[in-house]
């Protein structure tokens, strides 16, 4: 990220120079940094490259990818300011932004991976995927708040690769094979895709897993919205249900207390009937047997899994689990039915 763009965005929040800058970690698609000013004043600096950061310039991608980010936090600012990060300033012609810095946070996967267990993050989880649910924002013109690039790498990466018989953008691991996916699972993952296609009023995050959001306590914020999309609240709750799972395999606590604590924050808040949350909650298990499913064979595995001892095991568990919940989502439409089904 050029200096000058950092230095007018500290400037722009009234930092006072001289700024110094070193990278934090977890910038895969894009650049970023933590800035601190003379007074040791702190935020972080977000720039999106022309490429996918991860991969250099082999992978070019559109940088108005962090524009739609800018107004989707600055969206969900103004419904839940209380769970996400302030944007402070921000370039759009530079592709660039300057958010409130998180001091003493760690991502929700990180909490998980070492044991730690609170209630009060899933539940203000809840309330923020419950506030998506129940807003809308105001009308704005087409790429506004979502990117038709970021939407069509969804649709490959989460919908298409991984169910197919053979990809060169898969990378499964050379000891694991995964089942055969039924015609019934194929006909299910492909319902799948029409739902997360089915024009919605609600925008959503897009890609909000336990890596995206950062917790200290009893505090939540959510990150990374740079997927943010207009599509069903289903697709946020089952990521969600998917990295619960995925994160707590094997390790001290089970995901049960967890995901009942987020749902029913998320039923709470989201204002909606009982027959509507329970078509809900269906489609939530089945985008959760989507996500395992491709984090499995993708590049972008989940490092909770990657972090065990016993990593065959772990996926032939989740591999029959992501199976059983695209085959069945249909038929599981309460917490008590999913929770009976964990390993």
């Amino acid at each position: 990220m050029p200096m000058d763009y950092t230095a007018q965005l500290a400037l722009r929040a009234a930092f006072t120079p001289p700024f110094t800058c070193k990278p934090l970690s977890g910038g895969n698609m894009n650049e970023v940094l933590l800035v601190q000013d003379s007074l040791g004043n702190e935020a972080v600096a977000k720039y999106a490259p022309p490429y996918l950061h991860m991969l250099g310039p082999s992978f070019p991608l559109a940088q108005e990818r962090v524009h739609v980010e800018i107004h989707a936090l600055e969206y969900f600012g103004a419904i839940v300011p209380r769970f996400v990060p302030r944007v402070l300033a921000k370039d759009t012609a530079n592709f660039c932004m300057l958010l409130e810095y998180k001091k003493d946070f760690v991502t929700l996967r990180d909490g998980h991976m070492q044991g730690q267990f609170n209630p009060s993050a899933y539940a203000k989880l809840g309330a923020f995927v419950g506030a998506l649910a129940t807003h809308a924002p105001p009308p704005k013109p087409a790429g506004y708040y979502e990117n038709a690039t970021l939407k069509a790498i969804t649709n490959a990466y989460v919908f298409t690769i991984a169910f197919l018989e053979s990809s060169d953008k898969t990378m499964p691991h050379a000891w694991f094979t995964p089942r055969p996916k039924s015609a019934r699972l194929l006909e299910n993952v492909a319902l799948l895709k029409t739902l997360f296609h089915t024009p919605s009023p609600h925008l959503i995050h897009g890609d909000l897993h336990t890596g995206s959001v950062l917790v200290h306590e009893k505090e939540i914020a959510v990150i990374d919205a740079e997927f943010a999309l207009f599509g069903p609240i289903s697709f946020d709750i089952g990521n969600l249900f998917a990295h619960i799972i995925m994160d707590t395999f094997g390790r001290e606590f089970s995901p049960n207390l967890a995901l009942k604590v987020f749902w029913e924050s998320v039923a709470q808040h989201s204002k909606l009937t009982c027959k509507e949350l329970e078509a809900i909650f269906s489609q939530s298990v089945g985008f959760c047997g989507v996500e395992i499913a491709r984090r499995l064979v993708v590049p972008a595995k989940s490092p909770a899994l990657e972090s065990l001892a016993h990593k065959e095991e772990a996926y032939a568990h989740m591999d029959a689990l992501s199976c059983s919940f695209i085959e069945e989502f249909q038929a599981i439409r309460t917490l008590d039915t999913l929770l009976k089904r964990l390993p």
